[in-house]
């Protein structure tokens, strides 16, 4: 007699928009906010004439321009959602390993790679060749001084583990980001290798289920569990000795959980009370910070609650496909890497060139003025970077990407 076939568990609403290929455009939203938020963040605090530009700025925007550094927590956030979500049905091996680390060099490396040949050829022309201001040198001096092996380590995302600084505003996220896909990915198969030690495991297995979104599944536990403690670890340990950990992904990985756990619940390989356990203890930190640190301490962990909140509310309505979906949100969203890494050092010239053809900075009015010129060109520079460099590096790394 033939034993009956375990069956997943009805598909969620994100499932579903999975299987018929619809974009989650509320993530691609959240990129476009993000990198936008992080680009005026900059713009008006880091250039030559960003002082000046602030007697013109309104009070209350230059408020909003001030925090726009959190834009940095929410795509950690975000990379913990899209990792989950994009590998959850991966059967990890070794073999898999190197495949996921070619694709993610492939589609990573160059734009970034492109970015830092373009800061060093301004660094050529700007200091080297006029005596500016190099933007290697905003908004402090580079520390080590510029060298061969700075460019290499930066090259492999290990500069910030050196404890150097960056050639560009914003390249340290990426050496974060690394190390936070390595983690998930060998995470993924410990935990794979793990939960099928389980006799519900092995039944999955047998039938091809365990790596399929549908009931709680052994391997999601195990994830969630090893994943978990050591979030809660970053939460009350890691992130509160800034000396010895802010250099590594242990610093910043309750910012990458609840995105995680927020991707688990969605596709039904975990409880909800694994993204709702790790937000009463990321809730009950803020209370203990609100007496110990910071406001912006408080603040960047505030947004990564209110962002994974936000993904799991609208994942579980059947949001995620139609919410934040504006045509220039959405391409701000689709160019949101180029942006990321490009706007600081078109910035830098465009000010900076402003500021010494003028002799110094020009009125609070055309200062303003300037900054939302050198805003439009980081975002033209981030389009030509997107469909010359970035796109084409996609479309590579899916040729190599594993058949289901």
């Amino acid at each position: 007699m033939s034993q009956p076939t375990e069956t997943p568990s009805p598909l969620t609403a994100t499932e579903r928009a999975s299987k018929s290929g619809e974009r989650l455009v509320y993530i691609d939203g959240l990129r476009g906010a993000a990198s936008l938020a992080v680009a005026c963040y900059h713009i008006t605090r880091y250039t030559p004439i960003a002082t000046a530009a602030r007697g013109f700025i309104p009070e209350f925007l230059q408020g909003i321009f001030d925090r726009g550094w959190v834009g940095v927590q929410v795509f950690f956030v975000i990379s913990g959602f899209v990792i989950a979500y994009s590998v959850r049905n991966a059967r990890v091996t070794p073999g898999y390993v190197a495949n996921y680390a070619l694709r993610r060099s492939l589609r990573l490396d160059p734009p970034y790679w492109t970015t830092i040949a373009f800061v060093l050829l301004l660094h050529a022309v700007l200091h080297l060749g006029l005596g500016w201001v190099s933007p290697l040198d905003e908004p402090e001096p580079l520390s080590p001084p510029l060298s061969w092996w700075l460019v290499l380590c930066h090259v492999l995302y290990i500069h910030k583990i050196n404890g150097y600084d960056s050639l560009s505003a914003g390249f340290w996220t990426l050496c974060i980001e690394v190390q936070f896909y390595l983690l998930y990915v060998t995470s993924l198969g410990f935990a794979q290798s793990v939960g099928g030690l389980f006799p519900q495991a092995k039944s999955r297995q047998a039938n091809g289920l365990d790596t399929q979104s549908g009931a709680w599944t052994p391997t999601g536990i195990c994830l969630a569990v090893a994943l978990g403690a050591f979030a809660v670890a970053s939460l009350w340990v890691f992130s509160v000795d800034r000396e010895h950990y802010e250099n590594w992904l242990s610093f910043f990985f309750y910012l990458f959980f609840p995105g995680c756990a927020a991707c688990w619940v969605l596709t039904r390989q975990v409880p909800a009370f694994v993204f709702w356990g790790y937000f009463a203890l990321a809730v009950g930190r803020l209370w203990w910070l609100g007496g110990l640190e910071s406001v912006g301490e408080m603040f960047e962990l505030k947004a990564a609650l209110v962002t994974a909140l936000s993904i799991l509310i609208l994942g579980q309505t059947g949001r995620l496909t139609t919410a934040l979906d504006w045509r220039w949100l959405q391409y701000l969203g689709r160019i949101s890497y180029s942006l990321y890494l490009i706007h600081f050092p078109v910035s830098h010239f465009i000010c900076t060139a402003v500021d010494r053809w003028n002799n110094g900075p020009p009125s609070p009015a055309i200062s303003a003025g300037v900054l939302l010129a050198s805003l439009l060109a980081s975002i033209g520079c981030a389009h030509l970077l997107h469909v010359y460099v970035e796109a084409p590096s996609v479309r590579l790394a899916n040729r190599f990407r594993p058949k289901p």
